[in-house]
C-alpha cells in the first residue's frame, strides 16, 4: 500500500508541475506577443511600482520558470516565486474583485481573484512538496543518513571481485 501511495504522490506532482507549467508558459508567451509595452500600461493604470520592471520579471519568471517547471529542475524555488507573484497580482491589480462583486448585473460571471488564489496554492504545494520522483530536483537530492547507513552494510557479495 505505501509504494502505491508513493505512486500516486509523484503523480499528483508530476501532473501539478506539469500543468502550472504549461499554464506559465502560456501566460509568459501571451504576454510577449502582446507587446511589453501593453503589461507596462496595464500595471501602470494601477499604480504599481516600477511596473516596467514587473512587467519585465513576470515576462521572463513565467517563460523561464514554466520550462523548468515542466522539466522539475529548481521546483521548490519557482513554487515559491508563483506563490509570491500570485499575491503581488492580487495585491496590486485584482484587490478590488472580491466575492460580492463577482457577478455583472444581469448574473453572469465577470470574474475575480480565485484563478490567482489556486495558482498560488499550486505553487505552494510545489515549495512544500518538491517536484516528486519524476523530475531533474530528484537527480541532485542528497541521500539521508539512514540510506548512507545502510549503504555501509548492504550485500555487495555480487559486485565484489574474487582473486
Amino acid at each position: 500500500m505505501a509504494g502505491f501511495l508513493s505512486f500516486l504522490k509523484s503523480f499528483g506532482l508530476l501532473v501539478a508541475r506539469l500543468g502550472l507549467g504549461g499554464i506559465l508558459l502560456l501566460h509568459g508567451w501571451i504576454r510577449w506577443n502582446g507587446g511589453v509595452q501593453k503589461q507596462i500600461d496595464y500595471l501602470t493604470q494601477f499604480r504599481t511600482p516600477y511596473a516596467e520592471v514587473a512587467a519585465w520579471g513576470a515576462i521572463i519568471f513565467e517563460l523561464v520558470g514554466g520550462v523548468l517547471l515542466i522539466v522539475g529542475a529548481l521546483t521548490r524555488l519557482i513554487g515559491l516565486g508563483v506563490l509570491i507573484e500570485q499575491i503581488l497580482i492580487i495585491c496590486y491589480t485584482n484587490w478590488y474583485k472580491w466575492p460580492p462583486t463577482l457577478l455583472n448585473p444581469d448574473g453572469t460571471y465577470k470574474g475575480g481573484y480565485e484563478y490567482n488564489v489556486a495558482l498560488g496554492l499550486l505553487g505552494l504545494l510545489l515549495f512544500a512538496m518538491g517536484g516528486g520522483a519524476v523530475s531533474i530536483d530528484r537527480l541532485f537530492r542528497r541521500k539521508k543518513p539512514d540510506d548512507l547507513y545502510e549503504d555501509d552494510f548492504a550485500d555487495h557479495s555480487a559486485t565484489s571481485t574474487r582473486a
